[in-house]
């Protein structure tokens, strides 16, 4: 897109914030409730005044949203030597409704984002995707829930199976769904479900010409799990979950040299809590492994391990630390799979209610098998939110991204910087 039109849209989004941006001078009986932000992280805690209150209609609320974002971005292929750079317009909108009832819950939810490159069009890409989610109690104490989403979606330059020689981005489909039976037993918890992924990626052009079909990489992934879990407190719940995979690939020799298809499973034992008012979150660990129906395609076995706990260090200060162990698909000739493993913190401060600082930090280490690469990935990066009322909000921030292989060509390094005008009921 011409950068004089991304320009005219950028000053538009601006002039419509300054137009309806005006201070809040009456304070609603809903402003002046008195509000727990005890367990609250400092994203999640409501603020009044400032929390956008959606559309009633009938036994939902409606909440629309839509944003602008400008990002310079100074290694937009992610490449380790001729890098280039480019400015990055990012129009997008989404929509979610929220049931009302009293039994039962239903929400749906549908997006778009619509990327331009100022210089480089072939990397102009349209995301969009829907999808729902929903609870159906039979009892007090048995539930099903259920969900399904379909997304268009593009794979990113720097990620792990990404085509160097592609002259666009590759655009695949996503099609998931998931069904669950939840069942208390006075103190005993129990839930069995299954979940299921369908991935069809196109083809994607090279560069110098031709094209590359990538069927090969379509596939079909399954999941089964069964939970059992105990409460030795109102707060904290001990459990024990096993899970099986089946990963199937449309494609089969002999029109590929081999099968990739594969059988796995997980086995954790896992504590979800709530420490007072210091901390809340859930911790697991155990084993997993991924056996391959190929006999050239090593297995992949190892540690499995997870974490998601927020740490509530004053009112005003939330640490959130993560971790997650996972046995990931790859298309690198000669290895089976990859390990990934992960961990992040982040942090964010409330120097006022409507103003958010937070900053992140993450390293993720990617072992392939069956062949010598082994990637080191280095994120990080900060930002400020500024609620200007109900409907307005403005963020500035910076993103830095770094990818250390031991396979030469494959390292980069990349600088983000952008600024989001968003806008909702």
């Amino acid at each position: 897109m011409p950068s004089s039109i991304v320009s005219k849209a950028m000053i538009a989004a601006i002039a419509v914030t300054a137009f309806y941006a005006a201070p809040i001078t009456s304070v609603s009986a809903q402003d002046l409730e008195i509000v727990d932000d005890r367990n609250i992280s400092v994203r999640e805690r409501v603020r009044p005044g400032y929390d956008r209150v959606g559309v009633r209609a009938g036994a939902f609320t409606i909440f629309p949203e839509a944003s602008v974002t400008g990002t310079f971005d100074d290694n937009i292929y992610a490449t380790d030597t001729n890098t280039e750079s480019d400015f990055i317009t990012t129009l997008a909108a989404n929509v979610s409704a929220a049931s009302n009832w009293s039994r039962h819950a239903l929400n749906l939810r549908a997006g778009l984002a619509q990327r331009l490159y100022a210089d480089n069009s072939d990397e102009d890409r349209l995301d969009w995707d829907i999808g729902g989610n929903g609870r159906l109690d039979i009892t007090s104490d048995t539930n099903i829930s259920a969900g399904a989403a379909y997304a268009q979606l593009h794979e990113d330059r720097g990620a792990p199976n990404a085509i160097g020689l592609a002259a666009e981005p590759t655009e695949y489909s996503l099609l998931e769904g998931n069904v669950a039976l939840n069942h208390r037993f006075n103190r005993v918890t129990s839930s069995i479900g299954a979940t299921y992924a369908d991935y069809d990626y196109d083809t994607v052009p090279l560069t110098g010409g031709g094209t590359l079909n990538q069927d090969f990489r379509d596939r079909e992934e399954f999941t089964q799990f069964l939970r059992l879990g105990y409460d030795v407190s109102p707060d904290t719940n001990l459990y024990i979950q096993g899970t099986l995979n089946q990963r199937e690939y449309d494609v089969q020799p002999p029109a590929v040299a081999i099968t990739r298809d594969s059988d796995g499973y997980e086995v954790v034992g896992g504590a979800e809590f709530k420490l007072t008012n210091l901390a809340q979150g859930g911790v697991y660990a155990g084993y997993q492994s991924q056996d391959y129906d190929d006999p050239t395609l090593s297995e992949i076995d190892g540690i499995a391990y997870g974490a998601n706990v927020d740490w509530f260090v004053t009112p005003l200060t939330t640490v959130r630390f993560e971790a997650a162990s996972s046995i990931q698909e790859t298309i690198q000739a000669g290895a089976s799979g990859y390990m990934d493993n992960s961990v992040g913190l982040r942090i964010d401060h409330e120097f006022m209610r409507n103003v958010i600082l937070g900053s992140h930090v993450s390293f993720a280490n990617q072992d392939f098998e069956g062949v010598a690469r082994d990637d080191d990935v280095l994120r990080a990066g900060t930002g400020i939110d500024y609620l200007l009322n109900r409907n307005f909000s403005l963020r500035l921030g910076y993103d830095y991204s770094d990818r250390d292989s031991s396979v030469a060509g494959l390292d980069y390094s990349r600088h983000e910087i952008g600024l989001t005008l968003s806008a909702g009921l």
